[in-house]
């Protein structure tokens, strides 16, 4: 650590259940959404590896939402943007 200075964030998602093959991986918009992540189908390696690439790069995504989340609260921009942006007339608040 740096003097107390340094910051760790992780996300743990044990039941994840993603696939690359089978199933609805074959329909249009799976299959492009796949294929744009360089994850579908099987691998030499088996489909384990594309499913883990999938997986992570969820778990990512989420890392960053969390991330972006705390940092909008902590600096008071997530409380300004709802009132300045709620679309329920301000009376009612």
């Amino acid at each position: 650590m740096n003097g107390g200075k340094d910051l760790y964030v992780s996300v743990t998602m044990p039941s994840l259940e993603v696939g690359t093959v089978g199933g609805g991986t074959s329909l249009p918009a799976q299959a492009s959404m796949l294929e744009l992540l360089g994850v579908r189908g099987t691998t030499p390696a088996g489909a384990e590896s594309h499913s883990g690439r999938l997986a992570r790069t969820i778990a990512a995504a989420v890392l960053a939402g969390e991330l972006s989340l705390i940092s909008a609260l902590s600096s008071g921009h997530l409380i300004s943007s709802h009132l300045k942006l709620n679309r329920k007339p301000q009376s009612a608040l």
